[in-house]
């Protein structure tokens, strides 16, 4: 009886998510009655606005979501740090750069994937290796160096991104926008391009579960339950910077959502990743459904990016957190 109600509460995020995404469709500078959706009186105006306009980005932005919650639990779990995310950690700026890089080449290696999605899965990489290997320098006190590297390789990433939108064409200058994170007239193409490697970034994070339960033990003892710590790494890494390099390539660089989504989880539903994780995707991306829909709603007609509502609620968190941790480490 108390496994099915606790199965039962483990769905209530996910009918909350839906929920807001019929929300979020209905609303914007024309509302539409959602009562109205599937009747008779639904105009072809409102069905071309809500099928051609506002879907398709509430599905992107569920991805995004969805993604950096993800990345956002898998990280914290696998550096064993609560302030571990895609953003802080310099990873989104990484694949940042490598999108901007890419984004005069016209050639594609296959059918799904553009020149800018292969290198800012790369830059995604070289970062998150960058900051991991900064961090164990100094082995003694990893979780805070794990942070300060991250910093500083988010910030180097993000200055030479600068530098390349200041010295090529005009038309790099469209950037800027979302570099601060945004939705804005993302369309089916858009989503159609991400969701296959999207998807698969989903599926690779949730297979991470076992490994970091074992690894939550501790490096030394995970070792010594036959855990092959080198593999994980790989295949952490690996998944995190093909998450982190899709929901940037999605939405630009939106900071913190990975940071929150977990740690409410965790509070929720505990340490147990399998569990944490997928209800992290979920928080995630119903966090970022809200995030976006203040974004094109409060001075509407115009637009706030969204990188800038989730960085205005993720700050105070962030303090939090911090603070949290640090009385913790006392």
């Amino acid at each position: 009886m108390k496994t099915n109600i606790d199965r039962f509460l483990k769905t209530i995020p996910l009918f909350i998510l839906i929920f807001l995404c019929v929300i979020a469709v209905c609303t914007g500078t024309k509302f539409i009655n959602p009562f109205l959706l599937l009747s008779d009186a639904f105009s072809k105006t409102d069905f071309t606005i809500v099928t051609r306009i506002r879907l398709p980005r509430v599905l992107l932005s569920v991805l995004c979501g969805a993604l950096l919650g993800g990345t956002g639990a898998v990280f914290q779990g696998f550096f064993r740090n609560p302030l571990a995310d895609a953003g802080i950690m310099g990873v989104s700026s990484g694949a940042t750069f490598g999108a901007l890089l890419a984004g005069g080449l016209s050639f594609s290696f296959c059918s799904f994937l553009s020149p800018v999605s292969f290198f800012a899965f790369a830059g995604a990489v070289v970062s998150s290796l960058c900051v991991y290997g900064l961090s164990k320098i100094f082995r003694e006190s990893s979780s805070v160096t794990l942070l300060l590297s991250g910093t500083a390789v988010g910030t180097f990433f993000s200055a030479v991104s600068s530098i390349l939108l200041m010295t090529r064409d005009k038309n790099f200058h469209s950037f800027y926008a979302w570099t601060m994170g945004s939705f804005n007239a993302k369309g089916w193409d858009d989503f159609f391009m991400f969701v296959i490697p999207s998807v698969i970034a989903l599926i690779l994070l949730v297979l991470c579960a076992e490994d970091l339960d074992v690894l939550s033990c501790g490096e030394d003892v995970a070792q010594g339950l036959g855990l092959d710590y080198k593999k994980t790494e790989k295949f952490v890494l690996l998944a995190g910077s093909l998450a982190a390099s899709s929901a940037v390539c999605a939405g630009g660089i939106i900071s913190f959502v990975g940071l929150i989504a977990p740690h409410i989880v965790r509070k929720i539903y505990g340490p147990k990743h399998n569990t944490l994780i997928v209800q992290s995707m979920v928080y995630g991306a119903a966090i970022m459904i809200l995030s976006d829909t203040l974004a094109r709603t409060v001075l509407s007609p115009a637009e706030i990016p969204v990188g800038i509502v989730t960085s205005l609620i993720g700050v105070p968190f962030f303090i939090f957190v911090l603070v949290q941790f640090c009385g913790e480490r006392k």
